[in-house]
């Protein structure tokens, strides 16, 4: 196809692969499954990797897809093809990223959820002792969302739809599933919605409310 370079990867007669499970070696390909991923570019061209991923027997395991080393499973795109993703993703809207990559935003949206949601499981957050509290608009209109962070480091800890009670009541939650203590915040900074207020002393009873000079000046004025 013009426009595109297409690159074919193949492994020879009689190769052996590990079982994907539990890594027993010498397994030999039963069958393959033709599978193609989006690659990096090639200068002005788009590029894409086709092969032929085999499915080997394991006496323990049962028939098993072989992992490849140049994308995670069920993915349509390499690994460095999803970096390049990520960092773009942090200088702008996926729907201009979605335009220089010329992929649809649904199919970007899902590498950020899949690396998003893997970087969350392993967060630690029993060192978190001063967060900050903020509610901010998520798109045109009355659509709001509330920004938790680490005062410290600083770091996003949470973020939640609406900006009511609600939002101290489910970053709690997830301040404890991720190793936090909520009797161990000493300080949260927000600014002076009665919402916020109201939804400290219950969740985080050892804390004291600090409120940005921002809001305060705003109403002195």
């Amino acid at each position: 196809m013009r426009g595109r370079v297409d690159i074919e990867v193949d492994f020879p007669p009689g190769s052996t692969f590990p079982c994907p499970e539990c890594s027993a070696a010498g397994r030999k390909a039963r069958d393959t499954e033709k599978k193609t991923w989006r690659h990096l570019n090639f200068f002005q061209y788009e590029a894409f990797l086709h092969a032929r991923v085999p499915r080997v027997h394991c006496q323990k395991c049962g028939v098993k897809l072989v992992e490849i080393p140049w994308a995670r499973p069920e993915s349509g795109f390499t690994l460095l093809f999803e970096a390049l993703v990520m960092i773009l993703a942090r200088e702008m809207p996926v729907k201009a990223l979605s335009k220089i990559v010329k992929e649809h935003d649904t199919r970007l949206w899902r590498i950020l959820n899949h690396y998003v949601q893997e970087t969350r499981s392993k967060a630690d957050f029993s060192s978190v002792r001063e967060v900050g509290v903020d509610g901010t608009s998520s798109k045109r209109g009355h659509n709001y969302v509330t920004l938790f962070v680490e005062l410290k480091e600083p770091r996003t800890l949470f973020a939640a739809e609406d900006t009511d009670a609600s939002t101290l009541n489910r970053f709690n939650a997830d301040l404890e599933s991720h190793k936090g203590d909520a009797k161990a915040i000493e300080e949260i900074c927000c600014d002076m919605a009665p919402a916020f207020i109201a939804g400290v002393e219950p969740n985080f009873p050892n804390a004291q409310v600090t409120f940005d000079k921002f809001h305060v000046l705003k109403v002195l004025n």
